[in-house]
């Protein structure tokens, strides 16, 4: 194994960097998906049991 000088240790860069603003773009993404799924298997539902109004 090499082993780093201190310059090079300083320099080194790299890992993951989660912000706030990714973590609330999945958060608002998750969100999203459910309220879908919701609206589809209410949808779906309401088709099946025949309780839809009539336009």
């Amino acid at each position: 194994m090499i082993e780093l000088q201190k310059e090079e240790l300083i320099e080194a860069t790299g890992g993951t960097n989660i912000s706030a603003s990714l973590l609330s773009t999945l958060v608002r993404g998750a969100e999203l998906s459910f309220e879908l799924g919701q609206a589809f298997g209410t949808a779906i539902r309401r088709l099946l049991s025949g309780s839809c109004c009539k336009i």
